[in-house]
C-alpha cells in the first residue's frame, strides 16, 4: 500500500487484520498494533468507498482532498508499524453468533446495523462452517453502511440523498433475506 494507492490492497490489509484479531480474541489475546492499524485506516477506507458510490462532483472533490491527507498520515503510521500481542484483561470471549440469526435487520438504525455487522465479521472469522452466508450478510450490511455514509455527506453538501437511501434499504433487505435462510 505504501508503494501504490490501491483501495483493494488497503481492504485486504484490513480484512487480514480483523481476521487475526478475531482469532486472537477467542484466545483471550489482542494485537495492539493491528487494532491501531484498523483505527488509523478506517476513515481512509471510507473515503475510498465513498469516492466510488457518491456521484456528486462537490462531494468527490471534497473526498479526494480528504483521501490525500489521510493517506499521507496512514503511510507514516505503516512505516513505523509494530505488532504487539497482549493478553486481554477479561477471559476468553465467545461471540453470540446464534443471536444474529434471530435478530431482524429491518427497522434498525444505522449505528445498530453497524454494530451487528462487526459481530457478523467476528462470527464469520471464527466459524468457518458459516463463512459463505455470513460473508454475504457482512457485505450487504457493509454496502448499506456505505450508502448511509454517502447519505450523510450528501446532506452535508445540501444534495438530495434519495438514491443513497433507496440503495441502503435495498442492501438491508438483501442481508435480511440471507439471515432468514440461516433459520432454516
Amino acid at each position: 500500500y505504501i508503494k501504490k494507492d490501491d483501495p483493494e490492497v488497503l481492504h485486504d490489509l484490513r480484512v487480514r487484520a480483523r481476521r487475526k484479531l478475531s482469532i486472537l480474541e477467542k484466545e483471550s489475546k489482542t494485537d495492539l498494533g493491528l487494532k491501531k492499524l484498523l483505527k488509523k485506516s478506517s476513515k481512509l477506507r471510507d473515503t475510498d468507498v465513498l469516492l466510488e458510490i457518491c456521484k456528486s462532483k462537490k462531494v468527490k472533490k471534497y473526498l479526494k482532498k480528504k483521501h490525500k491527507k489521510l493517506r499521507e498520515k496512514f503511510i507514516e503510521f505503516l512505516k513505523n508499524f509494530e505488532s504487539k500481542v497482549v493478553p486481554l484483561d477479561n477471559k476468553r470471549k465467545d461471540f453470540d453468533c446464534k443471536s444474529l440469526f434471530y435478530t431482524s435487520f429491518i427497522g434498525k438504525d444505522d449505528e445498530t446495523l453497524h454494530k451487528i455487522r462487526i459481530l457478523v465479521k467476528k462470527c464469520r472469522y471464527t466459524n468457518p462452517q458459516l463463512e459463505n452466508k455470513l460473508k454475504k450478510i457482512q457485505d450487504f450490511l457493509g454496502k448499506a453502511h456505505d450508502y448511509y455514509n454517502c447519505e450523510k455527506l450528501l446532506l452535508k453538501f445540501k444534495k438530495n440523498p434519495k438514491k443513497a437511501i433507496k440503495k441502503k434499504l435495498k442492501y438491508i433487505r438483501k442481508a435480511e433475506n440471507i439471515r432468514l435462510t440461516l433459520l432454516n
